[in-house]
């Protein structure tokens, strides 16, 4: 396994400021275009689960490590540029630690990867590669979290600096969010269908709102739950009633709020068996609101209905495809496809979730 560092050489720093040139040569702004649903399918992969005889619900469509998945020729502009900064046998890959994604069901997807301070942005249909990693006149240090407005405007969690930031979605800076000085760590963020932003924050053990306008709007109750305060939550998702899940992590289990904040009920408990959790990391939900849970230490992701009834676990700790290694980060597109953060395989898996056709 390729040795990961929390912060880039002087070198790498080096390459990726002459990646902006190359950035821009090679970019051509937001994607127009949308991909061909058969080019998500690999066609050397065919791997569902459950296995049959069951009906499969989950299908692997292809794995991404790297520029050299998206952009054309025998090695990428991006592959070349740092052969020659860092010579022939350097370890850049693409992805470090890919920790959060975001997509648009276009073949846009933007991955948040704290290691070496960079949001990679993936544009699939247009077969461009770019990133992010300036913050004004500074840099970004730790980002982990990305989501996507139903403008297109991106916003980035960054736990070292710490901090908001908000960008168009091809990558330029428009500004900081005011936490008014309250942000210690923040992480994972998700965003309502009213505009409002949920910010987990796993060192303050708080989850800040923000409005429309971007303006600090309060925060979820941080206790008195089954006599229990948040202990580390980091990942945040909303289902499109506005039901909020947010992962906390440390007491092993996932808070459920209604859309005015109010605490609901919490899903799983610590253990080994499955329906529970050993490190419960990022959140998503399917188009059926089926919540999807990622969980670190487990290696796979487990799905449970709306009543919380565990309905299939995929995966297990490997290498393999459709393995996962201290996985962090889960998103689901509008299409239903499933953007997993395999963290460290270095790698973004793509799933499948096949819904269930509804006869009339």
């Amino acid at each position: 396994m390729r040795k990961v560092t929390d912060t880039l050489s002087a070198c790498c720093r080096a390459a990726l400021i002459a990646l902006v040139a190359l950035s821009t040569a090679i970019t051509g702004g937001c994607a127009a275009a949308k991909l061909d649903p058969a080019a998500w399918q690999d066609s050397r992969i065919d791997t569902v689960w459950p296995q049959k005889p069951e009906k499969a619900r989950i299908k692997l469509l292809r794995i991404i490590q790297g520029p050299d998945d998206v952009l054309s020729g025998q090695k990428s502009a991006v592959g070349r540029l740092f052969d020659y900064l860092l010579g022939e046998h350097n370890e850049y890959t693409g992805f470090y630690t890919p920790q959060c994604i975001a997509a648009d069901a276009n073949g846009l997807l933007l991955v948040a990867d704290p290691s070496i301070g960079v949001v990679h942005r993936y544009d699939l249909a247009a077969r461009e590669v770019s990133y992010i990693f300036q913050v004004g006149d500074k840099k970004l240090l730790s980002p982990v979290g990305v989501a996507l407005d139903a403008q297109g405007a991106l916003y980035v969690t960054d736990a070292q600096l710490p901090g908001v930031f908000k960008y168009t979605s091809d990558g330029r800076f428009v500004g900081e969010l005011d936490g008014k000085g309250k942000f210690k760590r923040p992480a994972g963020i998700a965003i309502n269908s009213k505009g409002v932003k949920y910010v987990a924050d796993n060192q303050a053990n708080r989850v800040f709102l923000f409005d429309k306008d971007d303006a600090l709007a309060g925060e979820l109750p941080g206790a008195g739950f089954e006599n229990e305060s948040f202990n580390m939550p980091t990942y945040v998702a909303i289902d499109r009633d506005d039901t909020v899940y947010v992962s906390d992590t440390m007491n092993f289990t996932v808070r459920i709020f209604d859309k005015t904040g109010k605490y609901l009920r919490r899903l799983g408990q610590i253990g080994d068996s499955p329906g529970s959790f050993a490190r419960p990391k990022g959140l998503a939900l399917d188009s059926d609101r089926n919540l999807y849970v990622l969980d670190a230490i487990f290696g796979n992701f487990q799905i449970f209905n709306p009543q919380g009834q565990l309905l299939l676990y995929v995966g297990q700790e490997g290498a393999r495809p459709g393995e996962l290694m201290l996985p962090s980060g889960i998103f689901i597109d509008k299409d239903d496809r499933i953007y997993v953060a395999d963290t460290f395989n270095h790698r973004i898996q793509v799933y499948q979730y096949l819904k269930e056709e509804v006869r009339k």
